[in-house]
């Protein structure tokens, strides 16, 4: 079985493209700060996704292990879903370790932004 097929991770970063579409502007103002997101999958890293929301009207790609970010947040595919969801608090995931943060700890408090951004995109969305 192919695991880069069967991230569910996936279709969350594609729903926030989706969303910055329509307000990527106006998150950048609000967070201003980049992001990356290294997505686990039975004990490695199957993904790297980056989640710029600094420049422009903001972007979300897949990018390199060796891509900088002013925050990098390791999670399990199954967390990052929790997380985007709302039913995982990032500073509780990250003292019991479910999230591993590099760089600027205070970027992870922005995220439930970001989460908002997904549930707004995708209040019917089946993850």
């Amino acid at each position: 079985s192919d695991t880069m097929a069967a991230l569910k991770s996936d279709k969350i970063f594609a729903l926030m493209q989706n969303g910055l579409k329509a307000q990527g502007p106006e998150l950048v103002k609000k967070i201003k700060a980049v992001f990356r997101f290294d997505i686990v999958k039975k004990g490695k890293v199957a993904k790297y996704w980056l989640v710029d929301l600094k420049n422009g009207a903001g972007k979300v790609e897949g990018c390199q292990k060796t891509t900088k970010a002013e925050c990098c947040i390791k999670v399990s595919d199954a967390n990052f879903i929790k997380l985007m969801r709302g039913k995982l608090n990032p500073m509780m995931a990250y003292s019991t370790g479910a999230v591993k943060i590099k760089g600027n700890m205070m970027l992870a408090m922005k995220l439930q932004k970001l989460t908002k951004l997904v549930m707004k995109a995708a209040p019917q969305a089946k993850l």
